[in-house]
């Protein structure tokens, strides 16, 4: 049985209360009422009041019985009122399909809910109108006896205070359901009863990305949209095609690499993993707008490729994760390289007049697969992600950090950047802790001279220092960065405090980590949330667009979904079936796989072939469907 979205059960519950305001008002008469003054002063209040409504006039008939009244049409009804009937009975029809098809949408995997949401914003529009025209029936210029003349001694009646009514709340709920979510639909359910020592105890020093962990342990995310969330401080790569000089290109890029570092430092939950042939695409196209493509291209070894691309920026990477359990501490390392291709700063002013930076129509994908990767208008930058290592597995707090090096190369100069990650000693006292946690330090070199450094916190910030002789030097100034900033430990804000790096005197502030526009209330559930960022939350959310994607989405995954309504064991139960599908058809195939977004290179990487951007996607398998998505 399908577990139904909490937030769609409001939506659903509010939409029904507005559809119910709209049918009492536009049955009832009593838009506004008109009461004779003299009966009103005398015990027959209601004798002669009459009360104006979309479609008929009543008047009372009976001091006795006030419901006892005259109705009819008059013959001088005006236009606009027809209209704003016809508006009103719309509204209710397009209500009751907003309803219908938001409940369906919860017990079929048929992207259906989004043309809920579009009827749902035309009801919206078209009661705002009806509110609106009623009033403008009352505009004649002719004196006395009227129906259209608006009453001396009018007031407004019920039906047009619940009709208003109805309209906000159609409104509100409108608007609500085209916002990005800000949490999910339930809290994550509490491990304190689950023991993963029983999975673990059989995989000391072996590969966990082979192993079936247990959904409890899961975060509701596919490992492809995990990658997607490098992205989040993708203006620095924007910033970086602007940089007027090599120094400043190599401190914004190495800023967007400690940048995704600091994603991952709160999360110690593990992503679902994707089947083979899963993709996951992203666009944002409001500020430092991208284009993101993601395809899982091998199974054994578990390989995802990935093609990101901006207004003067592509971003790709093969990343074949490798993660291993070694008694009290879990190890991740990635095979695999980053590339970067950025424009010349040459090429930028040149460029800005041309066509968007992605393109739907696929008609040069051949030529735009050349000049991804072999354009001299582009710089090109290389690196590999440093090891991560999760801590106190099986007791005591869970704590995420890197170790190694970073090395970015730009391949056509000699020029490098190397990261260096300060590791914490296994004997570091909580003061030392405090003072070394996630520190890095890192030089630009061209050849063997250095040209400039830099130093920060991977979980918070990133500085340049301008001047090469101040790196030994100290202030009594320390990064100002708190608050909303502060990275949190299974609830625990006192195991690592605030940012408080020592800086130079001529540090320069480049990056900092934040959190936009969360409320108090927010920042304290973040726990509950799997430390969910803003950007992260919207990444399963259903789009408007979900039927334009194709069946291989990561969106479509009924196991995730499960996971992120808190359903154990419906998230269980998918998963499993979909394991089980995998390997039957791993079974049945007939040779080795072929990427339907992706091609091997004569290096044996993964390159996007900017088909996907032809939208053509028949020829797509039903990954996660036991019959067709749009059946």
């Amino acid at each position: 049985m399908a577990t139904i979205d909490k937030f769609v059960l409001c939506s659903t519950l509010l939409f029904c209360i507005a559809d119910l305001l709209v049918l009492i008002s536009i049955s009832r008469p009593r838009w506004l009422l008109s009461v004779n003054q003299e009966k009103y002063r005398s015990n027959e209040s209601h004798l002669g009041e009459t009360s104006i409504g979309l479609i008929e006039m009543c008047i009372m008939t009976s001091p006795a019985n006030p419901n006892n009244q005259k109705c009819f049409i008059s013959h001088q009804f005006r236009l606009v009122w027809s209209i704003s009937f016809g508006l009103a009975l719309a509204a209710f029809a397009l209500l009751s399909v907003t309803i219908v098809l938001l409940v369906t949408s919860q017990y079929t995997q048929t992207p259906i809910a989004q043309y809920g949401r579009l009827a749902g914003f035309i009801a919206m529009i078209f009661l705002c109108l009806s509110s609106i025209l009623f009033p403008m029936g009352f505009d004649s210029e002719l004196i006395g006896g009227s129906p259209f003349q608006l009453p001396s001694d009018y007031r407004i009646g019920s039906s047009y205070i619940l009709f208003v009514g109805a309209t906000w709340l159609t409104t509100k709920m409108a608007i609500d359901l085209t916002k990005s979510r800000r949490k999910l639909p339930s809290a994550m359910i509490d491990r304190s009863s689950y023991s993963i020592l029983s999975v673990l105890k059989q995989a000391i020093g072996n590969d966990l990305t082979r192993f079936s962990i247990p959904v409890i342990w899961s975060e509701p995310l596919s490992f492809l949209q995990r990658l997607s969330e490098g992205l989040e401080y993708s203006s620095l790569l924007d910033q970086a095609a602007s940089a007027n000089t090599s120094i400043e290109r190599f401190h914004y890029i190495t800023a967007f690499i400690v940048s995704n570092l600091s994603t991952h430092l709160e999360r110690t939950s593990k992503p679902f993993n994707p089947l083979l042939g899963e993709t996951f695409e992203l666009k944002k196209e409001n500020d430092s707008p991208f284009h993101f493509i993601a395809e899982q291209v091998s199974h054994h070894p578990p390989v995802s490729a990935l093609y990101a691309r901006g207004s003067n920026w592509i971003l790709t990477a093969n990343i074949e994760p490798r993660v291993k359990f070694h008694g009290t501490t879990v190890v991740a390392t990635s095979e695999g390289r980053w590339v970067l291709h950025i424009k010349r700063r040459s090429e930028i002013s040149r460029s800005s007049s041309q066509s968007s930076f992605y393109s739907c129509s696929g008609e040069n994908s051949e030529q735009d697969e050349q000049t991804d990767n072999q354009d001299n208008r582009y710089d090109e930058y290389t690196w590999q992600s440093p090891t991560a290592v999760i801590h106190n597995i099986l007791f005591g707090y869970l704590w995420c950090e890197f170790q190694g090096e970073i090395n970015l190369q730009h391949i056509q100069t000699n020029q490098r950047a190397i990261l260096t990650i300060q590791s914490l000693s296994w004997f570091a006292t909580q003061a030392t802790r405090e003072a070394e946690m996630f520190k890095f330090i890192g030089y630009i070199y061209d050849g063997d001279d250095k040209l400039a450094a830099f130093h920060g916190n991977y979980g918070h910030c990133y500085y340049a220092i301008d001047a090469l002789k101040d790196v030994d030097s100290i202030t009594k100034s320390c990064c100002s960065i708190g608050g909303n900033n502060c990275i949190h430990f299974n609830s625990n804000p006192s195991l690592v405090p605030p940012c408080n790096l020592i800086l130079t005197p001529s540090s320069r502030l480049i990056w900092y980590r934040c959190l936009p526009s969360m409320t108090d209330e927010e920042l304290a559930a973040r726990s509950q949330y799997y430390y969910f960022t803003p950007f992260t939350m919207c990444l399963n959310e259903s789009i408007s667009s979900l039927s334009s994607l194709p069946p291989t989405d990561c969106r479509y995954r009924q196991d995730v979904r499960f996971l992120e309504q808190s359903d154990l064991d419906a998230a269980s139960s998918e998963k499993h079936r979909l394991e089980q599908q995998q390997r039957a058809e791993a079974r049945s195939r007939e040779g080795d796989y072929q990427p339907l977004w992706f091609k091997q290179n004569d290096n044996k990487e993964y390159i996007y072939t900017r088909k996907y951007e032809q939208r053509n996607f028949e020829h797509c398998p039903n990954l996660f469907f036991q019959e067709s998505p749009l059946s």
